[in-house]
């Protein structure tokens, strides 16, 4: 690999072992690694591979990242050809608040670095049928837009439908999304019978197709199975949780801020505090 960069070293902690967070207050049993943790290699540089560097080092190891590119990005990169920078990846900053919280892990804060714009709407759907509709994040002008799209009675199940895309969201996010898993016996918890009951192991376009009737609208809120290469009619209907990144939590700026997030990284960490959590999350 080319272009390996070093980071800004945190406190050492020879000797100390990476162990799972604490949840509802008590520590999660997960493996440990053997030996001392004190310095950690991360492989890549891309958004997640920052992340983790920064959670690594606001829990006080020192660590080197590893990237094959001349510079930060992965995904998220930016080249220049010809004069012209091109963004190589995403076009929106969803969740923000994960970039939120990976500077916060080092006493800094994403918005001294990089300026996210929200954007209104969020894009625009346009159909074969010559209609086109403007997806917002903000629930009440996403149920005024679908009112004009396509009647009181599919803005009626608009509001349905947000409302168990948050409840997915909640079932999911905690134990599922941001969990780490030794064995597929990680997986039962309370939490399973939860995502059950609301239809999570059922069909995607089926579950849709209970709160929406307008084809054009369904296709709206389930294509984003495909981000993960599933087509919407055979994807669990769990991966509408996708749905809810893409439609509820929010958009950010353009393409500039997720070029920008890379290129804001290393900030120099303030001294970590004292934690019990040495692992990133």
């Amino acid at each position: 690999m080319t272009g390996v960069q070093v980071t800004e070293s945190g406190q050492r902690g020879k000797g100390r072992r990476m162990r799972g967070p604490r949840r509802a207050g008590r520590l999660r049993r997960v493996r440990t690694v053997p030996g001392p943790t004190d310095h950690v290699v991360v492989v890549g540089a891309g958004l997640s591979g920052l992340a983790c560097t920064l959670h690594l080092l606001g829990a006080g190891r020192r660590v080197t990242v590893v990237e094959r590119d001349p510079g930060p990005g992965g995904r998220a990169g930016r080249v220049r050809l010809g004069g012209f920078e091109l963004d190589t990846g995403p076009t929106v900053l969803t969740m923000p608040h994960l970039a939120d919280e990976a500077f916060a892990a080092v006493g800094d804060r994403l918005d001294r670095h990089v300026e996210l714009v929200p954007l209104h709407p969020a894009y625009r759907a346009s159909f074969a049928d010559g209609t086109s509709l403007d997806v917002h994040t903000d629930g009440a002008a996403m149920e005024e837009e679908v009112r004009r799209f396509a009647g009181p009675g599919e803005a009626a199940g608009y509001r349905a439908l947000r409302d168990w895309l948050e409840r997915l969201h909640r079932a999911q996010m905690r134990r599922f999304i941001a969990a780490d898993f030794d064995s597929p016996a990680g997986l039962v918890h309370p939490d399973l019978a939860r995502l059950a009951a609301l239809g999570g192991f059922g069909r995607l376009d089926r579950r849709i197709g209970r709160f929406l009737s307008d084809p054009r609208l369904r296709r709206v809120f389930s294509f984003q199975a495909l981000y993960a290469g599933l087509s919407p009619a055979r994807a669990l209907a769990a991966y509408a949780v996708i749905a809810y990144m893409d439609t509820v939590a929010g958009s950010g700026s353009r393409a500039a801020a997720c070029t920008r997030c890379p290129a804001a990284w290393p900030p120099r960490p303030s001294p970590p505090a004292p934690t019990s959590a040495g692992r990133p999350r």
